[in-house]
């Protein structure tokens, strides 16, 4: 070996460095495009989508950054214990990630609909905001290292997003019931704000699904763990 070299566990450790980083950034600017979405909505300002936009771009660039460096490292190196279980995780959620950051892109063009009244619940969706970025940021605080606690917590604050989500819905839906045929632009309104909570729920449907994930790579012994 050439004098000065990296050895092969030094080459693991940076390549396993820049791909958590990478991973932690997808999750930083996931959080990012939430709160940009928590100012619109809190200023009524519907112009936001092209800044949500961007952001999901470096989403995107960082998932193809991983994936890159994933294809290197699997190809050259053979990672074992906790580096295999944060290899997986990290493979198996940026999709997830990806999707998210997607699915605010969707909030952030059905904006408008949300502030143009009261039948979008825009209260209501300003809380469902709020409750998605505490789990973006709990999910980042429980990816690396990973913990399952943070994980659990993950999950809990789903639970308040869906009955949001629920009770929002069912109001949204009376609402669309109630508008008549005539009222055409008012009942396009009532749709893309249904389309907007329907994507929030979404997006937290894959944050928990990366915490899920988590969970069950933590409670699964590595193959170096196993008796031989």
């Amino acid at each position: 070996m050439t004098a000065g070299a990296p050895t092969g566990r030094a080459r693991l450790d940076a390549q396993l460095e820049r791909m958590t980083a990478d991973f932690l950034l997808m999750q930083d600017t996931l959080a990012g495009q939430l709160r940009a979405l928590q100012a619109a909505l809190e200023k009524g300002d519907g112009a936001v989508r092209e800044e949500v936009e961007r952001l999901d771009r470096e989403i995107d660039a960082a998932n193809a950054r991983i994936e890159d460096e994933a294809l290197h490292l699997l190809a050259r190196q053979s990672p074992v214990a906790h580096d295999l279980k944060l290899t997986l995780l990290i493979l198996q959620s940026t999709p997830d990630l990806e999707r998210a950051g997607d699915y605010a892109k969707h909030v952030a063009r059905r904006l408008p609909a949300l502030l143009a009244g009261s039948e979008g619940r825009p209260s209501e969706f300003a809380q469902a905001l709020a409750l998605l970025l505490q789990m973006t940021t709990t999910l980042r605080a429980a990816s690396a290292p990973m913990n399952v606690d943070l994980a659990r917590d993950v999950l809990r604050l789903d639970d308040e997003v869906d009955a949001l989500y629920d009770r929002a819905v069912q109001q949204v839906l009376t609402d669309r019931n109630a508008a008549t045929k005539d009222d055409r632009d008012a009942l396009a309104e009532v749709l893309e704000a249904s389309h907007a909570w329907r994507a929030a729920e979404r997006l937290g449907d894959h944050l928990v699904n990366v915490a899920q994930r988590t969970q069950r790579l933590c409670a699964r012994p590595a193959p170096s763990d196993l008796p031989a």
